[in-house]
Parts: structure tokens; sequence; C-alpha cells
């Protein structure tokens, strides 16, 4: 497994787009997510120390050549049962600072409280780490979960994948409606699953929005000497 850069973009009207932060993601030998057996791995120790020996390569390469780089880590709540995980996260805190920002993942079938998963963020935040949500209203990632964040949040993401199966217009719906959401409590909104220039010129425009997906580079495994869009 290794991992790659995704951009995040802030797109203005005239669809000039500049990369506003990076989603790190990890990927197999064949470029895909590794699936069922790479989150069950999460759930253990030696997969969870798999995990941090790929993440601290990849974001020492990253972060080392071009300090002025942003990069939002994926985070399991089923991880954070790890003490090896707080340390590893305290340790790219101390050497990135604010560099380094954090997703947390709307999957959570091995957490049995949510006052559990409330206290962790809020452990999180108090290191300092700039927090988002990913996937709004998909698996766990609910909106009443999400309001009880709104403190110790900044950003929320919602996937367009969700709505493979729903008509145009409907999709749009939910997205104005999680867009309302956050206009109204000052989060910044990331619109996943940009495939085309159709949906990019949709929602070009509006600083609360950034885009991320295909259709602006599904990402990068070693970085250009000057940052680029796709």
């Amino acid at each position: 497994m290794y991992n790659i850069f995704q951009p995040i973009l802030s797109v203005d009207q005239a669809m000039n787009a500049e990369i506003d932060t990076y989603e790190m993601l990890i990927r197999n030998n064949n470029g895909e997510f590794p699936g069922i057996n790479f989150l069950h791995s999460l759930t253990t120790q030696e997969g969870n120390d798999a995990w941090i020996k790929a993440s601290r390569k990849s974001l020492k390469n990253a972060l080392n050549e071009q300090q002025n780089r942003k990069i939002y880590i994926n985070l399991e709540p089923c991880q954070m049962k790890f003490e090896s995980i707080w340390q590893f996260l305290a340790e790219i805190r101390e050497a990135y600072h604010d560099h380094v920002a954090i997703e947390i993942t709307e999957r959570r079938e091995t957490i049995h409280s949510l006052d559990y998963l409330d206290r962790e963020i809020q452990r999180l935040k108090e290191m300092g780490f700039e927090l988002a949500i990913d996937d709004v209203c998909a698996g766990s990632n609910s909106y009443a979960f999400i309001k009880r964040q709104l403190k110790v949040v900044s950003r929320i993401k919602l996937s367009l994948l969700l709505f493979k199966d729903e008509d145009y217009e409907l999709m749009i719906s939910f997205v104005n409606a999680w867009l309302a959401f956050a206009e109204k409590h000052h989060l910044t909104f990331v619109i996943e699953g940009i495939s085309n220039r159709q949906l990019a010129k949709k929602f070009a425009g509006n600083p609360v929005i950034l885009q991320q997906g295909f259709y602006w580079g599904k990402g990068t495994a070693h970085f250009n000497s000057k940052e680029k869009v796709n």
C-alpha cells in the first residue's frame, strides 16, 4: 500500500482553480482503495502500526519538500482506541503544526458509545488539530452527530457519489441543503466527487465551496517541484 495526495481546490467563476489543501488517500498496487480487509486491519494493533509507518513516510516526503502545503489525513474512529495512534498524532503535530489536519470518517461500526467519539474528537481539538467531518449524511456522520461537533470542526465534506442513483435535481437539492447548513455555521464546505466540467462549473465561484474529484486530478504519489491542479 501507498498514499496519494488528492488536491482540494478553490474554483472561481472563470473556472480558475487554486489548490487549498490536499487529502492523503491510501491505495493498493492496483491504484484502488484497499477495501474491507484494510479497514478491518485498522481494528488491530498490527494494522495500525503498518498505517503509522506508511503515513509517517508519506507525510515526511510531502511536507519536508514544501512546508506550506496543508494535508488532511483520514482517521477511522476505531483507530483512536490505540495509544500508538495518539503518540503518532502528537509526533506529527509537533513536527508539522498546522500543516496536518484530520478528517473523521463515517465508519464507526466498532464504536458502541457515541459519547466516546465525542470525547476523542475533543481530545484531537485540544491537541491543536483542525478537524473536518468526512462524507456527511453517510454512515454514522449524521446531521445530529455533526451538530454536536460544531464547536470543534471547521469543515464538512459531502460526496456526490452518494447520489449516483438519483437524478441531477435531487442531488443538487441535497447539496444546497448542506451548503446552507455550512454557511449558517461558518463551515468550509467541500464537495467531493466532481467528475466532469458540468459539475465543476455548477459549484464554481462560491467562496464557501471547495471542490475535489477526478475532474481536477485523482492525486499524486510524488509531488513535482511546482504545485499542479491536474
